[in-house]
């Protein structure tokens, strides 16, 4: 946050200094970068597919079990769509733009990272079609240095948990095939088989059971990629689940945008409009220097999810033009596009999880069950948990078919 007193915080100050108070727990988590770690581990309990906030708060859960949990993210870091990227000398969240809190376990989970540091309240409404803020009550939260900084801790708390359970996330790792065993006599476990960088499967990884957090489509993938005919009646539940694109507008300026106080805006998504949402990082309180993100519609997205980048740049900054102080060709130092392909899920499952397996245990989970939403997220991920840790105790008693 900004202080008083015209003391001006550059964009490395700012983050240097969150992580100098930051707990030495956030610095000594054990996250493997798959494309340059020489560590692996060839048999565990679990395999959590993705460590966004699903993931992440699932291997928690399982760790606090005594579980030993492998979590296998694709991408470089932690997170998902809770994500935070600099653009020259700003700080911008260009997924997730803050989460709100409703139900007891997540907050929980929220009061513990405030009382950490690792988020606070950045308000409690935003501006719609530019009229003033009403406000309903409602806190939203967000990363004390960026949307990343909850996901960061709940991965730090994961792999250093101080109990009978484990938990590795390797970075940079992708996988291919999640089903279960092939292997005769062995079908009480699930076989994970993992992609090199140059495309050819270079590792398969051995457990009792398997998570998948990633958006459903790329789950339902891994489970045909290795052979699993889901039952009808699973398999149209976990059908219907769709999602919106979204084009994400990183814009830095050289001087203070006209979005009004407290830095967000949101848009009724009709027929024909362009943006959904604008914030202005600098007022949200994480980049040191004025700098907008832009959210495209749905639709806008899904129509020009393959247009040249170029183009969709210069619509979407044609379309927030005036929230910027001055000609953009002048006042616009830099920017950066970033393109979800699956931002929003549109229609959900209303349980927490999906099973697709009992013996071994295999489920879907993430923020397209139980609510879109990041506390929904963290919901599915710790209820897919308890589910998982239920049904390995049922298969070690004997008890599962």
């Amino acid at each position: 946050m900004h202080g008083g007193g015209g003391v001006r915080l550059t964009a490395a100050s700012l983050h240097d200094r969150a992580a100098a108070h930051a707990p030495a727990l956030w610095r000594r988590h054990d996250v493997i970068d798959g494309a340059t770690g020489s560590r692996t581990v060839s048999e565990t309990d679990v395999v959590v597919i993705g460590a966004g906030i699903a993931g992440l708060c699932a291997a928690g859960e399982l760790v606090r079990a005594g579980r030993r949990v492998i979590v296998l993210e694709k991408s470089r870091g932690v997170g998902g769509r809770m994500a935070t990227r600099r653009v020259g000398a700003a700080v911008c969240d260009h997924g997730a733009q803050f989460f709100t809190v409703r139900g007891r376990g997540f907050e929980g989970l929220v009061r513990d990272a405030a009382a950490d540091g690792a988020v606070t309240v950045w308000c409690h409404g935003f501006t719609r079609n530019a009229a003033p803020v009403a406000g309903d009550g409602h806190p939203r939260w967000r990363g004390a240095t960026g949307m990343t900084d909850l996901p960061k801790r709940l991965a730090a708390l994961a792999t250093t948990a101080g109990s009978s359970g484990r938990c590795v996330i390797r970075t940079a790792s992708r996988a291919v095939a999640v089903g279960p065993s092939g292997v005769k006599g062995d079908g009480h476990r699930v076989d994970v088989m993992l992609e090199a960088s140059d495309g050819a499967p270079v590792e398969g990884l051995s457990a009792r059971g398997a998570l998948l957090t990633t958006p459903v489509p790329q789950s339902l993938d891994l489970l045909a990629a290795a052979g699993v005919a889901l039952d009808p009646a699973t398999g149209d539940r976990l059908a219907t689940v769709g999602y919106d694109p979204c084009f994400a507008l990183m814009v830095v300026l050289d001087r203070p945008s006209l979005v009004p106080p407290p830095g967000g805006m949101q848009f009724d998504v009709d027929e024909g409009a362009v943006v959904a949402w604008i914030a202005d990082n600098q007022q949200k309180g994480i980049s040191a220097v004025p700098a907008l993100t832009v959210h495209a519609t749905g639709r806008f997205s899904r129509e020009h999810f393959d247009a040249p980048p170029a183009d969709v740049e210069r619509i979407l900054l044609e379309h927030a033009r005036p929230w910027i102080d001055g000609d953009p060709a002048r006042v616009v130092v830099a920017t950066s596009l970033q393109r979800w392909k699956f931002a929003l899920p549109t229609t959900v499952v209303a349980e927490p999880l999906v099973a697709v397996s009992d013996a071994p245990p295999i489920a879907c989970c993430g923020d397209a069950f139980a609510g879109p939403r990041v506390e929904g997220a963290a919901s599915s991920g710790m209820a897919a948990a308890r589910w998982i840790d239920h049904a390995l105790a049922a298969v070690a008693d004997g008890r599962a078919p």
